[in-house]
């Protein structure tokens, strides 16, 4: 009879005579990757001869495609991680033959060795040092040998932070005298902030602005702010803070008086070809904002109401192209920021001429209404 050591379900196997002095027996199975390395005994035994016994022994090699489990370092808690902590996962392979790869995937895109990063690879361990926001996402490993290749389940991954400046660098709010404003503080955290705290300072003096002034929530607090004197005129600051910590830069806000801007001044016309023409102008007063600017072309026949042609730029400079020659156009050019538009720089009758009869009176000067 030959006996099976192993965990599969097997039908056993039954002695079969075959001569007077000859038994053979049969058994079938189906293995299972446990039954790797497991030995399989056929003991022949003689009930008139007890003490005699004959057996063999195999020890069975099972192929399988690695099984793969993907977990968290031992030592950390899922979540309690945040940024600045060093953080490990460990990659548990189960493979015959062996795994001869080991990969690992953030967000599905391959993550390789990678020291300036901080992403090392040691063994079956995935080591990320002082892990940023940019940190979380989904995780898994990969392991391939002979029999195929198979990825590991998917860790979540998530790294708290404390509150940061949405938008980088100072921005510019402009007011008149008398005119109240908004201003939206917006801030990235997770957890969402608890707390928003803001500032006001001018010549030097910090003062605290009062908590019913302003709403927050989550991402964001809006105070709304109306200057009346000059002293009224700024910077506003404001931070926030959740359960990792207090936010390290504040957002800035530099509170200006504003108003429309002025008109571009001295616009030329010049650098005709035979496709197009340049106009620039200079820039005036900004009214206390950034500001654009806008060149609009007309008809100067017929319904001149709608511009053939309008261009924005960040500087009073344009390219005009696909304008007919010898046809009459009006120019407009404006300057304009938060507050609203400038009055324009115009030219109402505008010939281009083909460059080939072009004179050097053909172009004129815009002037302001």
């Amino acid at each position: 009879m030959c006996i099976l050591l192993l965990s599969s379900l097997v039908r056993s196997g039954q002695p079969e005579e075959l001569r007077d002095n000859l038994t053979v027996s049969v058994m079938s199975f189906v293995p299972t990757l446990d039954d790797d390395g497991k030995p399989i005994v056929c003991r022949a035994e003689n009930p008139n001869v007890t003490t005699l016994v004959m057996e063999t022994t195999w020890t069975i090699s099972v192929v399988y495609p690695p099984v793969v489990r993907l977990r968290l370092g031992s030592s950390l808690a899922a979540g309690d991680i945040k940024e600045g902590d060093d953080v490990y996962f460990e990659c548990h392979v189960r493979a015959n033959p062996p795994a001869r790869k080991l990969s690992w995937l953030h967000d599905d895109r391959p993550l390789a060795h990678n020291a300036s990063a901080r992403v090392f690879h040691s063994n079956q361990s995935l080591v990320l040092q002082k892990v940023t926001r940019h940190s979380s996402g989904r995780y898994a490993c990969s392991a391939l040998n002979a029999e195929g290749e198979t990825v590991s389940n998917e860790l979540h991954f998530r790294v708290k932070y404390s509150p940061s400046c949405r938008t980088g660098g100072v921005s510019v709010v402009g007011a008149a005298r008398g005119e109240s404003v908004v201003i939206v503080c917006e801030v990235d955290a997770d957890p969402p902030a608890a707390v928003f705290k803001w500032k006001f300072n001018n010549s030097g003096e910090t003062i605290d602005v009062a908590a019913d002034r302003y709403t927050s929530n989550g991402s964001a607090s809006s105070l709304k702010y109306t200057p009346v004197a000059d002293l009224d005129y700024g910077t506003l600051s404001c931070s926030a803070s959740n359960e990792v910590g207090s936010q390290l830069a504040p957002c800035v806000f530099q509170m200006v008086v504003a108003g429309k801007p002025h008109a571009p001044r001295n616009c030329t016309l010049w650098n005709q070809t035979t496709d197009s023409v340049e106009v620039s102008c200079v820039a005036g007063f900004d009214g206390g904002l950034p500001q654009k600017f806008l060149l609009e072309v007309y008809s100067a026949d017929g319904d001149s109401t709608a511009p053939r042609i309008n261009l924005t730029s960040e500087e009073p400079v344009w390219t005009v192209r696909g304008l007919e020659w010898d046809v009459r156009f009006r120019l407009s050019a404006v300057a304009f920021n938060s507050k609203g538009r400038s009055a324009p720089a115009r030219l109402d009758d505008v010939l281009f001429r083909d460059p080939e009869k072009r004179t050097g009176n053909d172009y004129s000067k815009l002037h302001r209404l």
